[in-house]
């Protein structure tokens, strides 16, 4: 049987992070378009820290404080995750 690949959750972690989002900006998640750049909403240094900070506890990847800006929409970061994620799957995956 097969294991599930990282990009299947990528609904979930986008989801995930637009609540994030939306907690530090203090938002409802359904008022945070995940195509809109993060920038529109206001979001601050302070809180795009502590975004990065989720991300690295939740899914033991490290990430550059400067994520969202480098990825500047929900959905660019989520991508962007699950890409890694699927490249860390596939690493653990090599019997190399």
């Amino acid at each position: 049987m097969d294991r599930p690949s990282p990009r299947d959750n990528a609904p979930g972690l986008e989801l995930w992070l637009t609540e994030r989002v939306a907690f530090h900006l203090r938002k409802a998640a359904e008022d945070i378009d995940p195509d809109t750049p993060l920038a529109d909403y206001g979001i601050d240094s302070v809180a795009a820290i502590s975004i990065c900070g989720e991300i690295e506890e939740k899914f033991r990847i490290p990430v550059s404080p400067t994520i969202a800006y480098d990825f500047p929409t929900v959905h660019a970061i989520a991508t962007h995750l699950t890409e890694r994620l699927a490249d860390r799957a596939t690493d653990d995956e090599d019997p190399s």
